[in-house]
């Protein structure tokens, strides 16, 4: 069952120079951490139970970079947090999932899901750890 929005993530040009403007608003720091097999460095600040991660890319070749290019700067992706990640999965109908569950950010594991309507940005389901 999904229980809250997990994290957000936003897909910058320039990681330090949104970290920065965002900083001013949380009046705290970021942590830093390197998504190698993505290509990609991130920063993410925690509000209450959610986090908004800032993704820039560092492989121009890499898959973060393809969606900039695609998509351009702002949300690129929306996950929903649940307890159970395999049990979430399987109580949906059809087969939403979109590519393999895999380990992404501190640990989370995470699931890509493909819904019958489009909202615009990536749709996933964490289970935090």
């Amino acid at each position: 069952m999904v229980n809250n929005i997990h994290h957000i993530n936003f897909l910058v040009r320039e990681l330090d120079k949104a970290v920065a403007a965002f900083a001013k608003v949380t009046n705290s720091q970021p942590i830093f951490e390197a998504l190698s097999s993505r290509g990609a460095n991130s920063a993410r600040f925690q509000l209450g139970d959610t986090w908004l991660v800032f993704v820039s890319p560092t492989d121009k070749n890499g898959i973060i970079a393809s969606i900039l290019e695609e998509k351009g700067e702002g949300v690129f992706l929306i996950s929903f947090g649940t307890d159970d990640l395999s049990k979430t999965l399987d109580g949906l109908a059809g087969n939403p999932r979109n590519g393999q569950m895999r380990k992404g950010l501190a640990n989370w594991h995470v699931q890509d899901i493909s819904l019958d309507y489009d909202f615009g940005p990536i749709l996933q389901l964490c289970e935090g750890h």
